[in-house]
């Protein structure tokens, strides 16, 4: 058979757009059914019962960032030609086990430091609860991200669309069925885990993983091994900044209130965070290739171009979201969190900060360079943990202007890796 022609620049440029078009379709999917499902639960939940969730949630996205870094990243950014069609499927089931063991083994973990807390740390005894909701929830949301990877990298993105689709009216239907009969904090964590359930179960039906193979699985991880493990290391750094994992900090510093208060006025910024995640899910993988194909003024290219799109979109809208804070809080949460507005304009330009360090820390990922990124994040958290306790009297303002700060430092810190790592790999580039 005669091997396939590139398709022309200009079928290109529109199987690009079409994929990201799916991709913040997707994104937007998962975003608004978290949005929906938050406003849903905060007007009908106590507020220590909506903290909680916030909490797990949380906890979720603490363990997540580990499995990303083991699991996602060197999945996502391996280039590969597949030999044949079993080949190709031995090759993503073989990622998706590891995935599954990866999944149960951070849940685990999380039961782990729950009763840790539990048993150790009297203050802070109602983190135990959230926690262990955080990982009864892990594997589910873990399984149903991993699955529409698996689209992504057989270019998919429509389908992964559909699945973030199913998620979305699941997540609804569970958090309207826990404020209509058990309006409390175990219920209202188990509707994001039941609709994940049902998003992934959909997925295998279409992808069929073949049947587990220890010995394969490992091999396909291995070369990776020595990049995983730093990034995972990057992760213990991250967790003090990460706009997702920063709540449970909150809650420790200033107690299940304002961790309420940070999860309402985090439910109306963190759209934008969605678009990064769509973003990302389309230019990782296309900065990889545009690496391989073109060396660093591809990937630069590439990059830049990320760049670009993140300050348009997420921009623009947290611009819109500051602007309106007032009547879009009294929409989503009916009075019940009314007076956070400037708290929500203060994450706007926090969260707008976070959103421009994408595209630095994805040349990083792709260049290998995970030690110089860990160097970076360090000094981030270490900024972080210095301004969050000077912003413990000022409360949550104080928190998002301290978040603010540290994402400030971090896009300085990030420029310079980035400039170091470019440098350096393009020493190590064969000369023409």
């Amino acid at each position: 058979m005669a091997a396939s022609q590139p398709l022309p620049l200009a079928a290109r440029l529109r199987d690009r757009r079409l994929a990201r078009v799916f991709a913040l379709a997707d994104q937007g999917f998962q975003g608004l059914g978290s949005i929906a499902a938050s406003a849903i639960l905060g007007r009908h939940l106590p507020p220590d019962d909506f903290g909680a969730v916030g909490v797990a949630i949380g906890a979720y996205y603490f363990v997540a960032g580990f499995h990303r870094s083991l699991i996602t990243l060197p999945y996502v950014t391996e280039h590969r030609d597949a030999r044949d069609a079993a080949d190709d499927r031995r090759y993503h089931s073989d990622w998706w086990w590891l995935n599954v063991a990866a999944a149960l083994a951070l849940a685990i973990a999380l039961v782990a430091i729950a009763a840790a807390v539990q048993v150790a740390l009297p203050a802070q005894r109602w983190l135990a609860q959230p926690l262990a909701l955080g990982a009864a929830i892990t594997p589910p949301l873990l399984a149903a991200d991993f699955v529409r990877r698996w689209f992504y990298k057989h270019e998919r993105a429509w389908a992964a669309a559909l699945v973030s689709t199913l998620f979305f009216v699941a997540l609804i239907g569970g958090a309207l069925l826990a404020a209509t009969l058990r309006p409390d904090a175990v219920a209202g964590a188990l509707a994001w885990g039941a609709a994940a359930t049902l998003a992934t179960i959909a997925a295998l039906v279409v992808l069929r993983p073949a049947r587990p193979a220890a010995a394969r699985a490992w091999s396909r991880f291995a070369p990776h091994g020595r990049f995983a493990g730093w990034l995972a290391l990057n992760i213990f750094p991250y967790t003090v900044y990460s706009t997702a994992t920063v709540v449970i900090l909150i809650g420790a510093l200033l107690g299940p209130g304002a961790a309420a208060v940070f999860t309402a006025a985090r439910t109306l910024t963190n759209p934008a965070v969605s678009i990064v995640s769509a973003i990302d899910s389309t230019d990782k993988p296309r900065a990889a290739a545009a690496l391989a194909q073109g060396g660093t003024p591809g990937l630069r290219h590439a990059i830049g171009g990320t760049r670009r799109t993140l300050i348009v979109l997420t921009g623009g809208y947290l611009a819109l979201v500051a602007l309106f804070a007032h009547p879009l809080i009294a929409l989503v949460f009916h009075g019940q969190y009314a007076g956070v507005e400037r708290d929500v304009q203060l994450l706007c330009a926090a969260f707008f900060l976070f959103c421009l360090n994408q595209p630095s820390e994805t040349l990083l990922i792709v260049l290998r360079a995970s030690r110089t990124m860990f160097v970076t994040r360090a000094a981030t958290a270490l900024v972080t943990l210095a301004a969050l306790v000077l912003a413990i009297p000022h409360g949550v303002a104080g928190m998002a202007i301290a978040i603010a700060v540290s994402q400030l430092a971090n896009i300085l810190l990030l420029a310079l890796a980035e400039r170091h790592a470019l440098t350096r790999h393009r020493l190590s580039e064969p000369s023409a």
